[in-house]
């Protein structure tokens, strides 16, 4: 998919100067530093074709010093967003903690239940009732040498059955270049429930927020 972000009419859009965005997939180079002023998005299907209108289109209108997180979700026929206004905490040396957030991206899906579980820490970490678009703050999650590879675990509310799992290895590693302590993550749901195409089979991906 490709995200313009020219505010020119489709009729002249010609796919030059946009980003290249892959579903289910972070990219670094989509963080974006915008005016303070009303933002045109449009998105398009790529390869692109002249004439082409847009899948989908918003505005934004960011406030000075806002960290907003913009999730493009729902069906290619019935896209939806999702603008999440959220400064990632920061950490001190003496928290040994990372932060994750938990979203449920799966269009259709039902209320979803979260948990986090591992070595090292004293009790699962367990949010409930995560419903289509919901989300939830950061988490600290103990992330001190005592702890090791962790587990995230979505499950069907409803049901209990196990939807999607994500591992967190090294999360109390000594190693300076630990990924996990002082960090932020997003978690995210996607996909949708009973997916024919695998394509859209329901699975989790990460988000580095710094």
């Amino acid at each position: 998919m490709l995200a313009d972000l020219s505010g020119k009419p489709a009729n002249q859009f010609t796919g030059d100067g946009v980003l290249f965005l892959y579903y289910g997939v972070y990219d670094p180079g989509s963080r974006l530093s915008i005016p303070l002023k009303e933002q045109p998005l449009a998105f398009y299907k790529y390869p692109f074709v002249a004439g082409d209108q847009p899948l989908y289109q918003l505005s934004l209108n960011p406030k000075a010093g806002e960290i907003n997180t913009l999730f493009v979700t729902g069906t290619q026929n019935h896209p939806e967003h999702l603008l999440v206004n959220e400064q990632p905490p920061y950490y001190t040396v003496k928290d040994s903690l990372v932060g994750l957030r938990l979203i449920n991206l799966s269009a259709g899906s039902n209320p979803v239940q979260v948990k986090v579980s591992g070595p090292g820490l004293s009790k699962p970490i367990i949010s409930n009732n995560l419903a289509y678009k919901s989300f939830t703050t950061y988490l600290p999650v103990a992330a001190g040498s005592n702890v090791g590879d962790l587990l995230v675990e979505f499950f069907d509310q409803a049901s209990g059955n196990l939807i999607s799992s994500f591992p967190l290895p090294g999360v109390g590693a000594t190693l300076t270049d630990n990924p996990w302590r002082y960090r932020n993550y997003t978690l995210a749901l996607k996909g949708l429930p009973n997916a024919l195409d695998p394509a859209d089979a329901q699975g989790i991906f990460k988000i580095y927020d710094f």
